[in-house]
């Protein structure tokens, strides 16, 4: 009954292996708050020895969430009963607790006896069990996303935040300090909850024995099992200690305190995975924050603003003393920093991630959030102004026209003085380069860009708008904190890239739904991410550089020639058909010089007649294309520049006749359009330009008339438009806060 009347909500069963409560509460309840307030049914059940999972009830769920849940013989039985029934199975993780390699990350551990250490390795092999054998990951950072996706799972992520009941009572206790008023103590304060905290705390500690020296006002608040160090027994009564307790008795102590402490051991697999949660806790009460300048805190707190970063002595010393003299810089960081979770850590805010995120969790039964559409518009010029943009860019690959494209489109952002900020997602040639080499090759294969450069490092700085450029970079984009409006910048239809990989092009195809806002090259992406993924998208023109791409009468030579954009080793590139209709015009036209271009190796190799150039700088990619008759190019998916390259260098170009070239290339006017993928039909159309010089001739004509109106300045414009649309100049960073160049 209840699926006939909302056939577009879903079921969630969220089983919970660990009953700690925070931790529970985070990633149990909350979801389940946020799944409800969505329209969704969702039940919470603890999973452990004394408490099993009623299967019947989970199995009649839509979606099935364990958390923190080791693989047992019952819980293998409801994952394989769910797989019969196509019921998706969803692995809950917030901590580093699957990687049976990286067990000595974690601190605790060690002080373990042998016996019980080969005990928790053991559960960790289990946990890693679960969560191979579950369809998809859902984890509470980033990092652990990526360490998910290294063992070729799909990981996505989602944060901790604040669920109504912490809200309430964070913003209950936040008045009551404010009626409080001023004291002359600073309390400064930290709460451990288990044994890795005397690590962690390790780091703050030489700072905070100096400003308990400094600072007679000062007194230090523990709570929970940490250890301290001797040295801080000579303070007395200044430092106090409380026992463990629950999330709201927590919340009422950390109320009380001026400033709290996230410190986390620096160069840590294990912390670097953790959530940002001590700040978004303090930061509800109004409380600032000084935390290690470690992956999630710089993830979420911008230093000096909502709250200070720290790794040297020296710089723990300095944020603590800050806090501590300044009084109204305190409450301003402390207010700055609850804006930020309001914003940022809310309830509301992570019920809006989740709208996008179940479609990617499950596609069959969750449709597609409906976005907003909007029509292209400009602003005036006098509108335009100076923006942050982040771009997070997969590792770019010499000739590869999609990563041309890109380079283009941000040297043309810093040209309209925009600050643009890339962070490089590194795979494998780039894995060992620093920072410096990275700009290096990418000025080397794609020219001067003026943009300031980072190895991406599971987080972005402050910006205006960020853009994802690839799939990859989308899930890596989604699930960071900072970066301002979202987009994903879309050149092609990128899950036809993995023909025979179903996983990668259904990850691929799930970045659609994820909600960011798509500006997509050409008009047929933004027709079909509209329609099928009910995305919110927009198109920028196709364009051509046509300082480089222009004829050049001395390359042309008597000889009839023919060029192929080669690319054995992708499909959509039809390879197979060009070679064999090019086969069968050299039997028709004997004398036709046919020569390759775009790959070093090819398979099958060419007919040895054939003259392979592989991939060529783009000013010998000119030259030849100048010196070609006819340009043979196939597009089974969205366009590629490269016919737009051919014709502004007055080569005449036969492309596959396809919706996906409205508007950009007509037939029989400016190219020549096959109506079918056959070698033959190809053949003909490339014989018929070859022997009819008069065709040929006004084909180029009209050909170099259409590409002198496509400028890459105008395109790249259009994408600014719609930014600056989003972005009234109110709520644009830069005279707010310093350019991140300046930070970095």
């Amino acid at each position: 009954m209840w699926a006939r009347v909302c056939p577009l909500k879903i079921s969630c069963f969220i089983a919970s292996g660990c009953q700690i409560a925070t931790t529970h509460l985070y990633r149990c309840v909350h979801l389940e708050e946020q799944l409800r307030d969505l329209g969704h049914r969702a039940e919470v059940a603890i999973w452990n020895e004394e408490a099993q999972i009623d299967l019947a009830a989970a199995l009649a769920c839509d979606l099935i969430f364990l958390y923190r849940l080791p693989m047992s013989a019952t819980l293998r039985q409801l994952i394989e009963q769910a797989r019969t029934r196509q019921k998706r199975v969803i692995f809950d993780i917030d901590d580093l607790i699957f990687e049976p390699e990286l067990v000595g990350q974690h601190r605790a551990v060690q002080k373990l006896s042998p016996n019980d250490q080969l005990q928790h390795i053991e559960g960790v092999r289990c946990y890693l069990e679960t969560l191979e054998a579950c369809d998809v990951v859902v984890t509470s950072t980033p990092l652990l996303a990526e360490l998910v996706r290294r063992r070729a799972k799909p990981a996505y992520v989602h944060r901790n935040s604040l669920g109504r009941e912490m809200s309430a009572l964070a913003e209950k206790l936040r008045r009551e300090r404010r009626r409080r008023g001023s004291r002359e103590a600073v309390v400064v304060g930290y709460g451990s909850g288990s044994a890795t905290h005397d690590v962690d705390f390790a780091a703050a500690a030489p700072a905070l024995l100096c400003v308990l020296e400094r600072f007679a006002q000062v007194e230090l608040w523990i709570a929970g099992p940490l250890v301290l160090p001797a040295e801080f027994a000579g303070f007395g009564e200044r430092v106090r200690r409380f026992p463990l307790s629950d999330w709201r008795e927590w919340f009422a102590l950390l109320s009380q305190m001026d400033v709290a402490l996230a410190p986390l051991e620096p160069d840590n697999l294990f912390c670097r995975a953790k959530s940002e949660i001590k700040f978004v806790e303090a930061g509800a009460l109004g409380v600032p924050v000084v935390a290690s300048r470690v992956d999630p805190f710089r993830d979420a707190i911008t230093d000096g603003e909502d709250g200070f970063l720290a790794t040297s002595e020296e710089e723990w010393l300095q944020a603590l003393s800050t806090l501590i003299a300044e009084r109204e810089r305190r409450q301003q960081i402390g207010e700055r920093a609850r804006a930020i979770v309001a914003q940022r850590h809310s309830p509301a805010a992570r019920t809006r991630d989740l709208r996008f995120l179940l479609p990617q969790l499950a596609p069959a039964q969750v449709p597609p959030a409906r976005a907003a559409q909007r029509t292209r518009w400009f602003p005036r010029v006098a509108r335009r102004g100076r923006l942050i943009l982040n771009w997070v860019v997969p590792e770019p690959f010499p000739g590869a026209g999609g990563d041309i494209g890109l380079f283009r489109m941000i040297r043309n952002f810093a040209e309209f003085g925009h600050d643009c900020q890339v962070y490089v997602v590194t795979y494998e040639a780039m894995k060992t380069l620093s920072t410096a080499e990275i700009r290096a090759n990418i000025r080397q294969h794609f020219g001067e860009t003026p943009a300031t450069y980072h190895r991406f490092e599971g987080f972005i700085g402050n910006a205006d708008a960020s853009f994802a450029t690839f799939w990859p970079t989308v899930e890596n984009l989604t699930g960071l904190l900072k970066g301002g409006c979202r987009y994903y910048l879309v050149q092609d239809f990128e899950p036809t890239f993995y023909p025979d990989d179903p996983l990668h092009s259904e990850r691929a195809e799930n970045t659609y739904r994820a909600g960011l806002r798509c500006i997509t090259l050409g008009p047929w992406l933004t027709r079909l991410l509209r329609q099928r993924y009910r995305a919110q998208a927009d198109f920028f023109d196709f364009a051509v550089d046509r300082e480089i791409y222009s004829p050049r009468p001395a390359a042309r030579v008597k000889q009839l020639r023919v060029c192929f954009y080669a690319r054995s080793s992708t499909r959509r590139r039809a390879y197979d058909i060009g070679i064999k209709a090019l086969q069968l015009v050299k039997e028709r036209l004997p004398e036709v010089k046919v020569e390759l271009f775009g790959a070093a190796e090819l398979s099958p190799p060419p007919p040895p007649d054939f003259v392979n150039r592989g991939m060529l700088p783009h000013e010998d990619l000119a030259k030849l294309f100048s010196s070609c008759d006819v340009g043979l190019v196939f597009s089974l998916t969205n366009p590629s520049f490269v016919p737009l390259e051919m014709m502004a260098s007055g080569c005449a170009v036969v492309e596959l006749k396809s919706e996906r070239l409205a508007g950009i290339l007509t037939h029989n006017k400016d190219a020549w359009l096959v109506d079918e993928l056959n070698p033959g039909k190809v053949a003909e159309g490339i014989s018929r330009l070859l022997e009819d010089q008069a065709l040929r001739k006004r084909i180029v004509k009209n050909g170099l008339r259409r590409t002198r109106t496509m400028s890459w300045r105008d395109s790249v414009r259009q994408i600014e438009a719609i930014v600056l649309q989003d972005i009234p100049p109110s709520q644009r960073l830069l005279g707010k806060i310093p350019a991140l160049s300046a930070l970095s």
